[in-house]
């Protein structure tokens, strides 16, 4: 009786040595509080290296016990209002703000941290951490973003939910002042407003983010570290893995393009590898709510 023959291995499977590579750039101190997909962009765009698939990335990790997950939690609440539609094509068209409880040492009080982000590029355009939650605050907070981005206003849209501040009449007038254009979502439907509320979450189970802060000022620390990781090193799976100040600036084609070239690159040298076409990067155009 003829004895079973051993199946080859498949073409495309890693080497030993290629294995251990990639485990060790997982293992590389300065990647220590990086998710595998993070690690994964960072080598490929900052060092202009690819070394395995996202997914390779993943299953060295989980055989190692790198991976660590968390749990999430939602809730949703009736509608009261129509529905927005609202489409931007570039930077400071819409402009998606939110205020949300931080909690405090204290049983009783709470901090409120207020942020305003771009919708197209996600970049936090500006955001302040304070006791109290006023609509003196949002509306100065606004003056402070708009300086910045050297706007006046005129013909941005304010995309928000339906709390006190957002609709009281100093805010409205405010809003009709600077010639914006003012846009509701629904209340508790957070697919009207997604990308306050998806950015709110991730602040929230960011791996470092504590519990509760002893003081405003110690929160106000964190947040200023943690919004400037976020708007220039944090890799967005929205915007095609860009960081958020690179798409807001203009940057963003450019390092798609040097991505794609060094996939490329790595493609054709190792073709064997690849049972289907590679994955090309293409700059995202529309980003829509609703």
């Amino acid at each position: 009786m003829r004895a079973k023959s051993k199946s080859k291995p498949p073409a495309n499977k890693l080497k030993p040595e290629e294995k251990r590579a990639v485990e060790l750039e997982l293992l590389r101190p300065v990647w220590s509080d990086l998710s595998p997909r993070e690690i994964y962009y960072r080598v490929l765009d900052e060092e202009g290296r690819l070394m395995a698939s996202i997914s390779t990335f993943y299953r060295v990790a989980k055989e190692k016990g790198f991976l660590a997950r968390s749990s999430k939690t939602k809730s949703g609440l009736t509608l009261n209002r129509i529905k927005p539609v609202l489409t931007a094509v570039g930077p400071n068209e819409i402009w998606s703000w939110d205020v949300s409880q931080i909690s405090t040492s204290s049983g009783t009080e709470r901090y409120y941290l207020y942020v305003i982000m771009d919708i197209w590029s996600r970049y936090v355009v500006a955001w302040t951490l304070e006791s109290h939650e006023k609509t003196k605050v949002a509306i100065q907070l606004w003056k402070t973003a708009l300086e910045k981005q050297f706007i006046s206003g005129k013909g941005l849209v304010n995309h928000k939910d339906n709390g006190a501040i957002m609709t009281s009449n100093e805010m409205i007038k405010f809003v009709r002042d600077a010639e914006m254009v003012d846009s509701y979502s629904r209340a508790g439907v957070s697919d009207d407003n997604p990308f306050s509320e998806s950015l709110f979450r991730t602040i929230k189970y960011f791996r470092e983010y504590p519990d509760y802060f002893e003081a405003l000022e110690i929160g106000q620390k964190y947040f200023k570290s943690y919004f400037h990781d976020y708007n220039y090193t944090h890799r967005h799976s929205g915007i095609q893995f860009l960081y958020p100040a690179s798409r807001h600036y203009g940057d963003g084609p450019n390092i798609l393009k040097q991505r794609n070239g060094t996939i490329q690159e790595f493609v054709n040298k190792n073709r064997h590898r690849y049972s289907s076409r590679e994955k090309i990067f293409k700059p995202i155009i529309e980003v829509n709510i609703n």
